[in-house]
Protein backbone atom coordinates (compact mmCIF):
# COMPACT_ATOMS: atom_id res chain seq x y z
CA UNK A 1 0.00 0.00 0.00
CA UNK A 2 1.54 3.48 -1.10
CA UNK A 3 1.64 6.09 1.18
CA UNK A 4 -0.91 8.31 -0.65
CA UNK A 5 -4.13 5.55 -0.32
CA UNK A 6 -2.61 4.57 3.75
CA UNK A 7 -2.80 8.60 4.26
CA UNK A 8 -6.51 8.88 2.84
CA UNK A 9 -7.94 5.91 4.89
CA UNK A 10 -6.54 7.82 8.00
CA UNK A 11 -7.64 10.85 6.74
CA UNK A 12 -11.67 9.47 6.39
CA UNK A 13 -11.43 7.61 9.82
CA UNK A 14 -10.54 10.56 11.48
CA UNK A 15 -13.24 12.89 9.87
CA UNK A 16 -15.81 10.22 10.56
CA UNK A 17 -14.87 10.70 14.10
CA UNK A 18 -15.09 13.88 13.87
CA UNK A 19 -18.45 14.23 12.35
CA UNK A 20 -19.74 11.41 15.07
CA UNK A 21 -18.58 13.60 18.16
CA UNK A 22 -19.91 16.88 16.24
CA UNK A 23 -16.71 18.44 16.09
CA UNK A 24 -17.47 20.39 12.49
CA UNK A 25 -14.29 22.27 12.69
CA UNK A 26 -12.19 19.70 12.85
CA UNK A 27 -13.98 17.79 10.20
CA UNK A 28 -13.13 20.88 7.83
CA UNK A 29 -9.39 20.95 9.11
CA UNK A 30 -9.57 17.28 8.27
CA UNK A 31 -11.15 17.79 5.11
CA UNK A 32 -8.01 20.48 4.37
CA UNK A 33 -5.80 18.06 4.50
CA UNK A 34 -7.16 15.90 2.07
CA UNK A 35 -7.21 18.11 -0.05
CA UNK A 36 -3.79 18.96 0.82
CA UNK A 37 -2.81 15.26 0.11
CA UNK A 38 -4.28 14.86 -3.11
CA UNK A 39 -2.32 18.32 -3.94
CA UNK A 40 1.20 15.68 -3.28
CA UNK A 41 -0.24 12.50 -4.74
CA UNK A 42 2.01 11.87 -7.48
CA UNK A 43 4.94 12.28 -4.37
CA UNK A 44 2.97 9.89 -2.07
CA UNK A 45 2.04 7.30 -4.90
CA UNK A 46 6.04 6.87 -5.68
CA UNK A 47 6.73 5.89 -1.47
CA UNK A 48 5.97 2.60 -0.61
CA UNK A 49 5.09 2.73 3.47
CA UNK A 50 7.12 5.71 4.22
CA UNK A 51 10.39 4.70 2.12
CA UNK A 52 12.16 7.36 1.95
CA UNK A 53 12.40 9.55 -1.53
CA UNK A 54 16.41 9.64 -1.24
CA UNK A 55 16.82 5.62 -0.19
CA UNK A 56 15.12 5.18 -3.80
CA UNK A 57 17.11 7.49 -5.75
CA UNK A 58 20.41 5.51 -3.83
CA UNK A 59 18.82 2.37 -4.78
CA UNK A 60 18.54 3.43 -8.82
CA UNK A 61 22.16 4.54 -8.42
CA UNK A 62 23.21 1.07 -6.90
CA UNK A 63 21.11 -0.77 -9.10
CA UNK A 64 22.34 1.15 -12.00
CA UNK A 65 25.77 0.41 -11.22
Amino acid sequence: MDDFTQMIKLLESAKQLADMNQLPMLAYFVEMAKAETRGHRTTLRERRRGQDKNQDKIEKIQAAE
